[in-house]
């Protein structure tokens, strides 16, 4: 793995610290649907110092969010008027899925050699604790600080966004330049992101025998045309160059009473990744204009559709100033300066339209683990990004050290 190339004195938690703090937060249950991340925000702000400034964040059902926020301070003493940059990291997880599966239980949190196993060790407990533990080294040299920082402790980013959405509503971030999403990027840095379009198709067709097909109208046939109209689509759209095209996957179908019998009934659910330019709203349009065109081809059938999720594909461009001077920086301590895409969505996709700033993802661990049984994270992934974490504010916030 890389190590640091930068000389001079950079600060680097110990292995031993990272491997203590994640195995509290692996060992604290937020999986959803229930989350209950309340239990982590209290965890996150026993921690601080007495005299933090901090907002929590009721959800309600035990569920919350946390901003922290360092405050900055102007040469001439007093507060200043903006912020500087937000660090972002979600508290919930999905859930563990077949536990008898794994190699050791998901909620152990086992170290092997180096490697933690455990449900949110890459998605993105991970980035949870190398953000607290720079947050932790930041607050002691909290008064070389030129401009606040914040440190965002969000609920249910892998459902509906609960805690992004408040923390966006309330402007809490309102002065920030800049965010930093702290979820897995695989040692490099990701400038873009793919957004998501969930799709549910509910077609009402007619039942027949199926030796006379003609007599019925299959809702299953229906739904998969609608499915493959979709696909042809999207696959066919603009391409990004980093992302490449948008996806399509069938996820969900519903249908059939007997083999012998043409389906009367057929839900199938679409998720649908879109790339930067192709917005929530075109998918739906397009989907709108199959659905007349298959309606009109199969009289007396009846088609609805649904939107279930629908989170923008959103980026920062490469010449944007503020992302040349992160990748700069992770090239100079052992990371990839080459900037990369990620294909899942992440807070940023329900902040960033609501606060148009650069941002970027970076974050300990590969990002192919999320979601996956036995998923793991490499402790010294977790100490290299706390390092670049607080290595990046003192570069650029602090006015020196």
């Amino acid at each position: 793995m890389p190590q640091n190339k930068m000389t001079g004195n950079i600060w680097e938690p110990s292995e031993e610290q990272c491997d203590v703090l994640l195995k509290r937060l692996i060992r604290t249950d937020t999986c959803q649907p229930a989350g209950n991340e309340e239990g982590l925000v209290d965890f996150i702000i026993g921690r601080l110092p007495k005299d933090a400034e901090y907002t929590k964040l009721d959800h309600g059902q035990g569920r919350a969010s946390l901003v922290v926020e360092l405050r900055g301070e102007t040469k001439s003493g007093g507060w200043p008027e903006d912020g500087g940059a937000a660090l972002i990291g979600h508290l919930d997880t999905v859930a563990c899925g077949r536990e008898e599966e794994w190699k050791y239980p998901p909620l152990e949190a086992y170290t092997e050699d180096g490697v933690m196993y455990g449900r949110g060790t890459a998605d993105m407990k991970g980035g949870v604790a190398a953000m607290i533990l720079a947050m932790e080294k930041l607050w002691e040299e909290r008064h070389l600080l030129e401009k606040s920082v914040y440190f965002c402790f969000t609920a249910d980013e892998e459902y509906k966004g609960l805690g992004i959405q408040m923390i966006a509503e309330t402007g809490l971030l309102s002065g920030v330049e800049e965010v930093i999403i702290c979820e897995p990027s695989d040692e490099q840095i990701s400038i873009c992101e793919k957004g998501a379009v969930w799709l549910s198709a509910l077609v009402k067709g007619a039942a027949a025998h199926a030796s006379r097909p003609e007599l019925g109208i299959n809702a299953a046939e229906i739904a998969y045309a609608f499915a493959g109209r979709m696909k042809r689509y999207l696959e066919s759209a603009r391409e990004h160059p980093i992302l490449g095209r948008a996806s399509v996957s069938v996820t969900k179908i519903k249908s059939g009473i007997m083999t012998n019998m043409i389906p009367p009934e057929a839900e199938i659910v679409l998720d649908i990744r879109t790339v930067p330019g192709i917005s929530c709203d075109e998918v739906k349009e397009h989907a709108e204009k199959i659905r007349q065109a298959l309606q009109a081809e199969h009289p007396g059938a009846g088609i609805s559709i649904e939107t279930l999720n629908c989170r923008p594909a959103v980026g920062t461009k490469e010449s944007d100033e503020k992302v040349k001077r992160i990748l700069s920086l992770a090239q100079e301590m052992g990371l990839s300066g080459i900037p990369r895409g990620t294909h899942f969505y992440t807070d940023a996709s329900q902040l960033i339209p609501i606060l148009p700033v650069p941002f970027v993802i970076a974050g300990p661990g590969d990002d192919r683990q999320a979601h996956c049984t036995d998923e793991h994270v490499e402790i010294g992934s977790v100490a290299r990004f706390a390092a670049f974490y607080r290595q990046y504010i003192a570069d650029h916030y602090m006015s020196c050290l």
